[in-house]
């Protein structure tokens, strides 16, 4: 598993998208000139969406950007939470709307490795009505329904799931939009064939969660930040 942390975001009222992507990938820049906060990512990526959202799931058109952060350990993101609030968090106000309006953060598993350059993202929250319910029997009934769609192997591949951690309240990370999650879990598929064939995946049901489902593009080299590699 991997720690992870993905977020969605706008760009603020006024700018273009093209202002909007230079002033994110400058801040991508900022975070990695930051030694305390660097030293601990072992992946940092810009999802850009699909220029044309026409067939795609409806919410793509709604963001501008996901945002993917590998880190090297649970504890060392916890180790540099000062470093996210008051170094690198400020520098977001000249390139994002407001805080993430949806985000998850937590431990990430790779049931097939992706290996395509657009990801389907799911961004699911459980309903409230089902508070009691076994989630990690919830979450695998999920992976294995989604790995048995016909639509794998044709259309897609690769598979991942993150799950939002509980924090310990005297981390104080769920005091901040920049370090805490709104989602319980977030997966995403990826497509290896031409991106015109990923809007005809029709996606299995989720019954026992509110779902959000987008559409981004990824994997242009130029556009990760990564110290190391790895997907």
């Amino acid at each position: 598993m991997q720690f992870h942390s993905v977020y969605l975001q706008r760009r603020r009222p006024g700018d273009s998208y093209r202002d909007f992507q230079r002033l994110w990938r400058s801040h991508g820049d900022y975070a990695a000139s930051v030694p305390a906060f660097w030293s601990q990512v072992e992946r940092y990526v810009h999802n850009d969406p699909v220029e044309d959202a026409a067939g795609w799931p409806p919410d793509t058109a709604l963001y501008d950007g996901i945002g993917e952060l590998f880190y090297t350990s649970y504890a060392n993101w916890l180790s540099i939470r000062d470093v996210m609030w008051h170094q690198v968090a400020p520098d977001e106000k000249r390139v994002f709307g407001g805080p993430p309006p949806i985000a998850v953060r937590g431990e990430r598993t790779i049931h097939q490795t992706p290996l395509g350059t657009c990801k389907l993202f799911t961004f699911a929250k459980y309903r409230i009505d089902l508070e009691n319910i076994d989630r990690d029997a919830l979450v695998a009934q999920y992976v294995t329904d989604t790995l048995a769609s016909e639509q794998f192997g044709e259309r897609l591949s690769g598979f991942t799931v993150t799950r939002a951690l509980t924090h310990d309240p005297g981390t104080e990370m769920n005091q901040m939009a920049q370090t805490s999650s709104n989602r319980d879990i977030l997966s995403f598929t990826t497509s290896t064939t031409t991106i015109g064939r990923v809007p005809h995946f029709q996606a299995r049901p989720m019954h026992n969660w509110n779902v959000r489902r987008i559409a981004f593009w990824n994997g242009i080299p130029a556009l990760s930040f990564s110290p190391t590699a790895g997907c």
